[in-house]
């Protein structure tokens, strides 16, 4: 009877928890969608994403460069023949080489040391040589050879000890002559040219009249310039065209449909121009600092081909000197360039009628990016581009081979 009571008890208790399983369930099915959908919104809110931008808001709204960020700049930032602070370093390469990314970088001191062992160990077989002459000279007294093999071995071991702070002192050289272009452009600014009353924006808002950044784009702003551009697509294309090739670009459609009028489009191609033609600026000037280091590193064992006799080396040295003073002055005539070129260009033509800011757009963007174009054309004039850096290393490297295999065998 007692089993029986408990039997009754246990089917009631299990009804009952079925009766109420359901409801419980299905509030924990919802609590668990509403966790879920929160977390989905989140995820999605998060997804929107834009390029870093070193603009800050204006006092009249809207935004403004950063002059305390832009300053900093790697390319174009404020550097020792600018400013009375001279602890900057780091920035501003467009306008200064700096020791510590030339002679004084610890791996190019290293492998300098290598290097100027292996220039004496070339010089040493001339040695040998020449003390063999000056034996069979005092036989025949027949110095003639002796003499001419003496001048080269002991210019090449001079120029081979003094190597070093040769490069110094040209690297300091070229450091001068661009602050003697800056102080030129501080004395001879940027004329107030404008298009049908605007201004052409020489220089960004609040900008010094040393500074180039309104024409050389920072790189913390090329950013800005690509958040703008993507304004001139619609958002549909931008989240649902693109996004559904690569998803990641939907982040970038709160950014899309931002363009309010024409003149407002043209200033955001121009930007946007500007901005690819500072980046190839950049990788000239990174290519450079490189092809520095790589004449810097040959210095010895170019002066050491001085040494070889029968004046097998001169060729190797007229290679170095060329290609070092093309890239080390290439600088110069860029900074010259983006100097003088705004103070020559005539003055711009007014537009009647320009209603939309059409022209008025064009005219305002123009002698910004011709005057970049042609600072970009630079380094090929002078033989500089780099192919025919590249090619001109090679040539100088194949030409210390090619000296040594000659001096050997005139040896033989």
């Amino acid at each position: 009877m007692k089993h029986k009571r408990l039997y009754l008890i246990g089917l009631i208790a299990f009804a009952l928890l079925s009766l109420l399983l359901p409801t419980d369930v299905a509030s924990a099915a919802d609590l668990s969608s509403s966790i879920m959908t929160k977390q989905l919104a989140g995820s999605l809110s998060q997804a929107d994403w834009s390029f870093p931008c070193s603009d800050v808001p204006s006092p009249t709204g809207g935004l403004q460069p950063s002059e305390q960020i832009i300053s900093q700049d790697w390319l174009s930032g404020d550097v020792p023949s600018l400013s009375q602070d001279k602890t900057i370093s780091g920035v501003g390469h467009l306008f200064y080489t700096y020791n510590n990314d030339t002679q004084d970088l610890p791996q190019v001191q290293t492998l300098f040391k290598v290097m100027e062992g292996l220039a004496f160990l070339l010089i040493t077989p001339s040695i040998m040589l020449l003390g063999y002459q000056l034996m069979v000279g005092a036989s025949t007294f027949r110095y003639a050879g002796a003499l001419e093999g003496l001048s080269h071995v002991a210019l090449g071991i001079l120029a081979v000890v003094v190597s070093f702070n040769l490069v110094h002192m040209l690297i300091g050289l070229e450091n001068r002559f661009v602050s003697g272009m800056i102080k030129m452009h501080s004395e001879h600014p940027y004329p107030p040219i404008v298009a049908n009353s605007i201004p052409v924006p020489y220089r960004l808002a609040g900008e010094p009249i040393t500074s180039y950044r309104g024409i050389v784009m920072p790189m913390s702003r090329w950013g800005c310039a690509i958040n703008d551009f993507i304004g001139m697509f619609s958002v549909s294309f931008m989240a649902n065209t693109l996004g559904s090739v690569i998803p990641l670009i939907g982040g970038l459609a709160h950014l899309a449909g931002q363009v309010t009028n024409i003149a407002d489009l043209i200033r955001r191609c121009g930007e946007m121009t500007l901005a690819v033609l500072s980046f190839l600026l950049w990788v000239q000037v990174f290519v450079r600092i490189i092809l520095f280091n790589y004449y810097i590193l040959m210095a010895p064992l170019a002066f050491g081909c001085w040494a070889l006799p029968g004046g097998v080396g001169q060729r190797v040295v007229r290679l170095w000197c060329k290609g070092f003073f093309t890239v080390a002055f290439s600088q110069g005539v860029q900074v010259f360039v983006l100097t003088t070129l705004p103070l020559i260009l005539p003055s711009l033509p007014e537009i009647p009628g320009d209603n939309q800011g059409i022209m008025q757009g064009l005219l305002l963007q123009f002698p910004l990016i011709l005057t970049l174009s042609v600072t970009l054309l630079v380094p090929r004039v002078l033989g500089t581009s780099a192919a025919q850096a590249f090619g001109t290393a090679g040539s100088m490297a194949g030409g210390v081979i090619t000296a040594v295999g000659t001096a050997a065998s005139q040896r033989g």
